[in-house]
């Protein structure tokens, strides 16, 4: 087994995981423990031999693959999980790679009994020569907070559904299989940890693109940039089930598009405030002008809340990735 390293996750990812952490009661020590799963295929639950599957293991400050394997000729595989760093708060998954994509399993966490067996449904690839453009958006979810300097400074996730039965790839690896507009006045732009790799992201005459494939259970894009003045307008390019802003450290003058939404479970004291908008059709928009408040805390509270947009986003894609095709 080789282990392999990825590199420090951003302050999105740990508010993320330091979230999950709080709530998974998960205890300090284990002792070892196996993984025993299988690896299927997702059209026809057929088994895959000869997958290559990797264990990460994650933790507040990095993720690591600490153990790997191929499956056997049916489809079957066995993977370690030491009781070294077995900390409260680890968490475990493992994924199968088939066509340069990476399918992930169900997340555990250290110490807590494992599924049995551990299933990973893997897809064929399909070449495509276009970008996908009737995928909707399942959820984005922004957080607004206006700076000292005029700005409005955004933070972005976005999660775009796949296609049932399918991995879609372009063609030509250098054009994006999807994009989405933002608004007017982008700047000091850059992609966030949380989502699709920072390689592939780029911002394109004011376009978000990526270049990725796109599995079917989806693709995550999480990126952060800056706006001039105290208006902020997203154009809804594509059909959006859920689009949820996070205003922080100000009031809103005008609003459009959204409601005002529950916003009890935010941090107290953060002068925070939630709106929601649901089955918002493709070529709508959704406004806000706000009246900015002094902050009663520092930027690492809005990563906080980033984090906590990120840990809604997961839990309710989960759910719509489980939906039946249409």
């Amino acid at each position: 087994m080789t282990a392999g390293r990825w590199g420090p996750m951003s302050r999105a990812g740990l508010a993320a995981l330091l979230l999950i952490a709080l709530e998974s009661g998960a205890p300090s020590t284990s002792p070892a423990q196996s993984l025993e799963g299988v690896v299927l295929a997702g059209t026809d639950s057929s088994s895959v031999p000869a997958a290559m599957v990797l264990l990460h293991r994650i933790t507040a400050t990095a993720g690591e693959v600490v153990d790997s394997t191929q499956t056997d000729a049916d489809g079957r595989f066995s993977l370690t999980i030491a009781p070294a760093d077995t900390a409260a708060g680890t968490l475990y998954a493992a994924a199968a790679v088939r066509g340069g994509v990476s399918y992930f399993g169900p997340i555990m966490h250290a110490g807590v009994e494992t599924p049995d067996p551990y299933l990973i449904f893997v897809y064929e690839t399909e070449r495509i020569a276009a970008p996908v453009e009737g995928n909707a958006v399942l959820l984005r979810h922004a957080v607004v907070s206006p700076t000292a300097h005029g700005l409005l400074q955004v933070a972005e996730v976005v999660d775009v559904a796949g296609v049932p039965g399918r991995a879609l790839q372009r063609e030509d690896a250098s054009e994006p299989i999807w994009s989405m507009e933002l608004p007017a006045g982008v700047q000091s732009w850059s992609p966030m940890e949380g989502g699709l790799a920072a390689e592939a992201l780029s911002l394109v005459n004011g376009r978000v693109e990526a270049r990725a494939t796109l599995p079917p259970s989806g693709m995550r894009l999480s990126f952060s940039y800056y706006t001039e003045g105290s208006k902020l307008e997203f154009p809804v390019e594509h059909e959006t089930e859920r689009f949820e802003v996070i205003l922080v450290g100000a009031d809103e003058k005008k609003l459009s598009g959204l409601r005002p939404a529950d916003s009890s479970d935010l941090p107290p004291g953060t002068a925070a405030k939630r709106f929601v908008g649901s089955e918002l059709p493709s070529g709508s928009r959704v406004g806000l002008t706000v009246r900015s408040q002094p902050l009663s805390r520092g930027p690492v509270l809005i990563w906080a809340l980033i984090g906590s947009a990120l840990l809604v986003a997961a839990g309710l894609s989960a759910r719509a990735a489980r939906r039946p095709a249409g």
